[in-house]
């Protein structure tokens, strides 16, 4: 018969240098701790950077006090605890976070009390006596769906402190028809193409749609089709059954069908695989799901709205993207004009960023003197809305007087790289032909790259994507060109 011994409290004291993740183990039995312990530093843990934090609780309301001082990525508990059990503090722990994976350790005999256990919110269980091999699937899978739980909670996050803090203001004919296209597509439950360049506040004018529908108490569920793995899409957007992969223990409910009866957002749809794409367009035509794994369908009832900064007709004809649901999704079609189109909305949209971001920042109010505005009017503004926000945040920040001059806005900005495509210098005609091509040609290159970095905020991945140019060589370009070769901007 296994003894029970006392578990003091402890934290891991494994070097902290670079430690992806944090592990807090519930457990009061010393056996089962020290056989847990080993089963970890067994597990291949390499997918989730090889190296963790843990932190060691006794009892359930010594993990509980812990989850308020500090976050951790997984908690790892025993059923059988002193005090509150663990189907109590599984329960609890949704409370507080409900993305945070809980995978409960129990003994065959008491595989029943873990599935109630995963009824709470549980994500798995784990078997005792713990499997290293085991362990570690379940571990790399919990932490990877919680990744991307939390993504998409700080996707929608931000996308509703971006809505909150700049509204939608402007006063040109492009902003007029922006407003009265959302009304009109929020009356009626008919799908929606938004379509735009990076920044230009599509996310924003999705949310903006719910929110003026008779629907607007009903969910709001945002899909970043970017920022789910390929593998795990499927699962993710239509669900999965009991059985139908190893972990799948249990019923799983999509994204998809979490919106039931609201809304639904797929933001970037053109970065949806064309399989995808099909099941997608099954949802839309007939309204209703399949899970993964399942024989029987769920009816769902939404509004659909889709959003790109792609050239989706353009990827209809190269066959990346499906004709079918191109059609389907632009039932209503929202263009959205970069701001660098819509000029006369730029000192609207500044004053009015300006006059929330002093207010959220509790500092003096200040404002823009008339050059300043100038300055902002003439720039081209390759991130669009977000890089206005982020020039104007910066500027309040910096603030040390009432009034934003001219020379403030033009330490903020580049100096003029986007410009440069629209003219050519007049330098270069007196150069050979051939020299003044080349030399306009390294300009362009150096100011094409400056601008797909920034409208990507240094992301390298991102802006090669959507140059349609192979990472290593956007690399060695800005190697060449910029003398740099951005190995930290991944």
């Amino acid at each position: 018969m296994m003894t029970r011994g006392v578990v003091p409290d402890m934290r891991s004291t494994r070097p902290k240098s670079k430690v992806p993740f944090t592990i807090l183990i519930v457990e009061d039995n010393a056996t089962d701790l020290e056989l847990m312990l080993h089963a970890l530093e067994a597990a291949d843990l390499k997918p989730l950077g090889g190296d963790f934090d843990m932190e060691v609780r006794s009892t359930a309301e010594g993990a509980l006090q812990l989850l308020g001082e500090r976050s951790v990525d997984l908690v790892l508990t025993d059923m059988m605890l002193p005090g509150m059990d663990g189907l109590d503090l599984v329960s609890r722990i949704q409370g507080i976070d409900s993305n945070l994976p809980v995978l409960v350790v129990t003994w065959m005999n008491a595989v029943p009390l873990a599935v109630d256990a995963m009824r709470r919110g549980a994500f798995d269980y784990v078997l005792k006596p713990v499997n290293a091999e085991d362990l570690g699937m379940r571990l790399h899978r919990a932490i990877r769906i919680s990744e991307i739980l939390r993504r998409h909670a700080v996707y929608e996050q931000r996308d509703r402190q971006e809505f909150e803090t700049n509204s939608f203001v402007g006063s040109g004919a492009s902003f007029e028809q922006i407003m009265r296209s959302i009304h009109e597509a929020a009356q009626v439950r008919s799908t929606v193409l938004i379509t735009g360049e990076t920044g230009t506040g599509k996310g924003m004018i999705a949310r903006a749609i719910h929110q003026q529908s008779p629907e607007c108490d009903r969910p709001f569920q945002v899909i970043d089709c970017t920022t789910v793995p390929d593998g795990m899409m499927e699962s993710e957007l239509f669900g999965h059954v009991r059985g139908a992969f190893t972990g799948a223990i249990a019923d799983k409910p999509g994204l998809i069908e979490l919106a039931n009866g609201g809304s639904v957002f797929f933001d970037e749809i053109g970065e949806l695989p064309l399989l995808l794409q099909a099941k997608l367009l099954r949802v839309l035509e007939e309204s209703e799901v399949r899970p993964v794994g399942g024989t029987r369908v769920r009816r769902v009832d939404m509004r659909f709205i889709a959003a790109t900064n792609r050239n989706l007709e353009a990827r209809v004809r190269e066959g990346t993207f499906r004709k079918d649901l191109y059609y389907r999704l632009a039932v209503i079609s929202i263009p959205v004009p970069p701001l660098r189109e819509r000029r006369e909305d730029i000192p609207v949209i500044a004053r009015h960023l300006l006059s929330r971001l002093v207010q959220s920042m509790g500092k003096a109010q200040c404002h823009f003197d008339e050059e300043a505005v100038k300055v902002l009017v003439s720039y081209s503004w390759p991130g669009n809305g977000r890089e206005l926000r982020n020039v104007v945040e910066r500027m309040v920040m910096l603030a040390t007087g009432d009034i934003i001059l001219a020379r403030d806005v033009r330490g903020m900005l580049p100096q003029n790289e986007a410009e440069s495509f629209a003219s050519v210098d007049p330098s270069l005609t007196g150069l050979p032909y051939m020299e003044a091509k080349e030399r306009a040609l390294e300009e362009f290159t150096k100011s094409y790259l400056r601008v797909k970095l920034a409208q990507h905020g240094g992301v390298i991945t991102k802006a090669a994507e959507e140059s349609g140019i192979p990472r290593q060589h956007f690399s060695l370009l800005m190697k060449r060109f910029l003398g740099s070769d951005g190995a930290e901007n991944q």
